[in-house]
C-alpha cells in the first residue's frame, strides 16, 4: 500500500553558482556543444503522510496479559474481548523459585519469556515472599490446591522458631521480619543468582521492586488487617527498606525497575524514585464508598511524596509528577472491568473515564487489566484509552533534498511528534531505506537518533511537541537509474526489523512505512 501523501518538488541553484556557470558559459560558447552544459541541479522534494486513528499494538506499552500470554488463545481462560498486548505480566514467590537452597527454578522463567518472546512479546516480573492468608496455588502449578508460603520453607525454618520437622505446615498467617538478618542473607542471594542469570535478557521488559509485603504491595494488609496495614505503622522504617532497594538494583543494573505507590506512613517511594526508579499503582479504579484509592489513596500518598502531606517524608521527591520522563509509570486496574460492569451504579462511565484520564494524566506506559473481559459498556473508552497509553509517534512531514545521482549526497529532514503521554524508554532507531521497482531493498540509511528524548506534550490536551530530525547520507554509487520508494522505520537497534506503528498510513507488511518515491537519473 503507497502512501496517501501530498507532495512537492522544487529546485534549488545558489544565486553564487548562477553567477559562476554564467561566467563559465561566456568563456566556452564557441568551443562547447550546448548540449554538454546541463549541470543537474539540487532537488527538493516535501512529503506530508497521513494521520491515522488506529489502535496501535507497539512494543513495551499498552495493556498487558496478567499471567498468561495471550488470553485470547487460553483454551483454559479464553477471553476474546481482551485487547491484544506486547507484553505479558508475570509474579512469582521465592518458594516457587528456590525450593530448596541454592537450586533456582531458572526453567519456570525461561520457559515463561521464551513462550512469550516467541509472540513477539515482552515479559514484565515480580519476586515476592508473602501471600495473602489462606490464598493457595492454582492449576497449572504443581502446588495447585497448597497455602501459599511465600519464602521458602528451608527459609521459614531459619527465621520462625514456631516451625519445626521436616516440613513446613499448610499454613500461611505467618509474617515475614523484613528486618531479620537471615532473611536477607538468604534473599540476597537469591536475588543475586536472578540477576547474574536474567539482567542482560533482551525480552525481560523490567521487574517489580516487590520483595516486601503482602503480594509485594509493600504492605502487611491481609496478615496484619485492612485497617492500618502500612509498613511504617508496624515499625518499619525507610532505612530498615533500603536495603531491598539497593539489591534489586545491584542485581540489575541494565533493567528498568518500578516500585509501589506506598502509603502516607511510608517514604521508601520517594526515595526510590529520587534514584530513577519507576513506580506503579496496584488498584487503580477503585471507587468504593467511603474511602477509596482513586479520591483519597492516590492523592494522599502522592501529596506525601512530594513533601506535602502531614507526616513528615525525610526523602521528599518535590520532582515526583515529572519522574515519568525518564522512568515508566504503570497501573494495574482494581478487581477487573467484569466487575466493574456487575457494580455499574458505582463504577459510571463517568468513574471509568477519571479512571483511565488518570493514568494518561500521570504519563502511565502499562496498563493491568488482569486480562478479563472488556464489557461492551466501557469499549469506546478503552479503545480511546489505549490511543493515548504510552508512546503513539506521528511523522508530519518529510522533506528530501538531493541530486539523486549515483554517489551524491541526500538530505532528509523530518519531523516527528509523540502524541501519546509517555516517551519511549528504550530507543528504536529511525532507519531509512530505498527499494527498487522489483521490490528490493537496494540501501539501508542508519541513524543514531535517540526517541527517547521525544517526550509527548506536559498536559493530555495540550498540542506535542515536534522533533526535527536533520540526516545527510550518500546514493550507492552503484545504484542504477530508474525510481525508488523511501521507507522508514523504527527499528530494533542493530537490525533492520521495524518494531513500532507508525501513526501515519502508508505501513507495509514488515512494518516498514512508505513514504515517498524518488528518481535516480
Amino acid at each position: 500500500m503507497l502512501t496517501n501523501t501530498k507532495k512537492s518538488i522544487a529546485f534549488k541553484m545558489p544565486s553564487q553558482s548562477i553567477t559562476l556557470l554564467a561566467k563559465i558559459c561566456l568563456l566556452t560558447l564557441t568551443t562547447l556543444p550546448l548540449a554538454n552544459m546541463t549541470i543537474a541541479q539540487e532537488i527538493i522534494q516535501t512529503s506530508t503522510p497521513t494521520i491515522i486513528d488506529n489502535i496501535l499494538i507497539n512494543p513495551d506499552i499498552g495493556i498487558t496479559d496478567h499471567q498468561s500470554f495471550n488470553i485470547h488463545g487460553d483454551p483454559w481462560w479464553n477471553k476474546p474481548s481482551h485487547p491484544e498486548t506486547s507484553v505479558v505480566y508475570f509474579r512469582w514467590y521465592w518458594e516457587e523459585l528456590e525450593p530448596k537452597k541454592g537450586q533456582y527454578n531458572f526453567q519456570l522463567i525461561d520457559d515463561t519469556i521464551n513462550q512469550a518472546a516467541a509472540l513477539g512479546k515482552k515479559t514484565v516480573i515480580r519476586f515476592m515472599t508473602m501471600a495473602g492468608k489462606d490464598e493457595v496455588y492454582y492449576n497449572p502449578s504443581p502446588n495447585e490446591g497448597k497455602k501459599i508460603l511465600g519464602v521458602p520453607c528451608w527459609v521459614k525454618k531459619q527465621i520462625d522458631n514456631n516451625t519445626t520437622g521436616g516440613d513446613c505446615a499448610d499454613n500461611n498467617h505467618f509474617v515475614v521480619d523484613y528486618k531479620n538478618p537471615i532473611l536477607k542473607n538468604n534473599l540476597q542471594q537469591f536475588i543475586t543468582a536472578m540477576g547474574e542469570r536474567y539482567n542482560k535478557n533482551k525480552n525481560i521488559l523490567r521487574l517489580d521492586i516487590g520483595l516486601i509485603g503482602t503480594w509485594g504491595e509493600w504492605n502487611l494488609a491481609s496478615q496484619m488487617g485492612y485497617q492500618q496495614p502500612t509498613l511504617g505503622h508496624h515499625g518499619y522504617g525507610t532505612k530498615d527498606l533500603i536495603p531491598y532497594i539497593k539489591l534489586m538494583q545491584n542485581a540489575f543494573p541494565n533493567k528498568q525497575l518500578s516500585i509501589d505507590l506506598t502509603s502516607t506512613d511510608d517514604d521508601i517511594t520517594s526515595y526510590a524514585t529520587k534514584l530513577g526508579i519507576g513506580w506503579r499503582a496496584d488498584c487503580i479504579g477503585d471507587w468504593q464508598p467511603d474511602w477509596n484509592h482513586m479520591e483519597q489513596g492516590y492523592p494522599n500518598t502522592i501529596e506525601h511524596i512530594q513533601g506535602n502531606g502531614h507526616n513528615t517524608n525525610k526523602h521528599a521527591d518535590p520532582y515526583f509528577l515529572n519522574r515519568w520522563k525518564q522512568a515508566p509509570v504503570d497501573f494495574e486496574v482494581c478487581q477487573d472491568l467484569n466487575y466493574w460492569a456487575q457494580n455499574e451504579k458505582i463504577y459510571t462511565l463517568d468513574n471509568v473515564k477519571k479512571t483511565f484520564d488518570f493514568a494518561l494524566d500521570s504519563h502511565a506506559s502499562l496498563f493491568n487489566l488482569k486480562s478479563g473481559n472488556v464489557p461492551t459498556i466501557y469499549k469506546d473508552l478503552v479503545d480511546d484509552f489505549i490511543k493515548k497509553l504510552g508512546y503513539r509517534f506521528e511523522l508530519s512531514s518529510v522533506e528530501i533534498s538531493s541530486r539523486f545521482m549515483p554517489s551524491s549526497p541526500i538530505t532528509i529532514i523530518s519531523k516527528w511528534q509523540n502524541t501519546g503521554v509517555a516517551p519511549s524508554y528504550n530507543n528504536y532507531p529511525v532507519m531509512w531505506r530505498l527499494r527498487n521497482v522489483d521490490n528490493h531493498v537496494v540501501t539501508y540509511f542508519s541513524t543514531d537518533n535517540d526517541i527517547r528524548t521525544w517526550l509527548p506534550a506536559e498536559n493530555r490536551d495540550a498540542s506535542a511537541p515536534t522533533y526535527k530530525q536533520t540526516n545527510t547520507f550518500y546514493l550507492p554509487a552503484n545504484i542504477k537509474l530508474g525510481n525508488y520508494q523511501l521507507d522508514v522505520a523504527l527499528v530494533e537497534p542493530s537490525t533492520t526489523t521495524a518494531k513500532i506503528k507508525l501513526a501515519i498510513d502508508g505501513i507495509l507488511d514488515d512494518n516498514w512505512h512508505h513514504i515517498d518515491t524518488i528518481n535516480i537519473k
